[in-house]
């Protein structure tokens, strides 16, 4: 596996974290060395799984095909296997595997037809994956499907939406909203605009975010979640383009933490789940994992919104009056988290990091603050 600069010391975890917020604006090293973590840990897992399915089926002709190709995965060059291991359709399929296999090796489950019928499945998982690959530029932004979404991924997404089964429903929901293509056009005009005005942080979405699913019917404006990682889902909600840029950083800040959460939890396992905390932002209530999850897309907002200029003097208000919005529940939210001690070593040495820049940017941002007044605001999406 390639694992970065070699004749150089690897980072440790906590060397990883010291001085960073792995935010577009930090050092880009780190990014890549967190990226470079987790292709690593998504291989071993996936390795350390096929050492455990060949045991529980040393002689299983009908699963002699996944054992071929998932061989054949492993010894793949690295940048080959990670753009193969990385896709989210693989990730589902590797959950889902994982879960099962797990039941079955605990004893907590006799049965393996299941965990069988996703092995019998593999070939067929691999080939719309590299055919997916193919068919996109290392350029291009990413696809953006409706009904036409990766089953896996359509399994994976409920509770956050539920994709209908029935045919019917279904053409009768592509006929609501924008179509695909045209909403998928707008899709790119927005990337245009957040190159324009953050290249990093379009460099960024560009790794992170690998499909998009449009869903005009869903009931949030956008959301994304763990268990289908890389894939941001996207309603039709948002006002302006300027709103649709915000969602997209919005959204590809949440797959940032989710692969930093991958190489180390940032909050301890026994932490309270109960939804204690009350967001700033919009009144919805969080746990302390789900509060920091907001909190960390915040800053990336804020940094986006104040680098938005050359645009019109209408847009340019409203991107100052949403910084001010967002700043000043940020300032009221680091209390809450800085006096909470569910955070791991390098969950606490990231949120000192965060501090850091929202005290920085409450600073340079203090003759806004002065003069906004606090005003409510619709949520900037289902996750915060």
């Amino acid at each position: 596996m390639d694992t970065g600069n070699r004749g150089q010391r690897e980072l440790s975890v906590e060397d990883l974290f010291q001085g960073t917020t792995f935010l577009p604006d930090t050092e880009p090293s780190r990014f890549e060395v967190l990226q470079q973590r987790v292709s690593r840990n998504r291989y071993t897992t996936f390795t350390v799984l096929y050492a455990e399915l060949f045991k529980l089926f040393p002689d299983a002709p009908h699963l002699a095909e996944f054992f071929e190709q998932a061989v054949n995965l492993i010894l793949l060059p690295p940048p080959e296997q990670h753009s193969i291991i990385n896709d989210p359709v693989f990730q589902v399929w590797s959950a889902l595997v994982f879960k099962y296999a797990n039941l079955v090796l605990t004893k907590k489950a006799e049965e393996t037809a299941e965990l069988e019928k996703f092995l019998v499945e593999f070939p067929d998982v691999l080939a719309r994956v590299k055919a997916k690959d193919k068919s996109r530029s290392a350029y291009d932004c990413p696809p953006v499907y409706r009904f036409d979404a990766d089953p896996l991924i359509m399994l994976a997404t409920p509770p956050s939406y539920e994709f209908p089964e029935d045919e019917v429903t279904r053409k009768k929901l592509e006929r609501s909203g924008y179509s695909v293509h045209f909403f998928g056009d707008v899709v790119n005009i927005a990337l245009l605009r957040i190159e324009h005005t953050w290249p990093a942080c379009h460099e960024q979405f560009r790794k992170l975010v690998k499909s998009i699913c449009y869903l005009p019917d869903a009931s949030f404006r956008s959301c994304s979640a763990s268990r289908y990682t890389g894939v941001i889902l996207l309603s039709s909600r948002d006002d302006s383009i300027l709103d649709l840029e915000e969602s997209l950083v919005h959204e590809a800040t949440h797959q940032l933490l989710y692969n930093i959460v991958e190489v180390c939890p940032v909050v301890n396992e026994e932490a309270s789940q109960e939804a204690t905390f009350t967001l700033p932002w919009s009144g919805q209530k969080r746990d302390v994992y789900g509060y920091f999850h907001a909190f960390y897309v915040y800053v990336a907002l804020v940094k986006y919104l104040e680098r938005v200029r050359s645009r019109s003097s209408h847009e340019l208000q409203r991107a100052q009056k949403r910084l001010a919005f967002i700043l000043q529940g940020l300032v009221r939210a680091l209390p809450d988290l800085e006096a909470s001690s569910d955070f791991t070593p390098q969950g606490r040495q990231l949120l000192e990091n965060l501090a850091q820049e929202v005290r920085a940017l409450e600073i340079h941002h203090a003759g806004l603050l002065a003069k906004t007044a606090t005003v409510p605001e619709r949520a900037l999406g289902a996750t915060a």
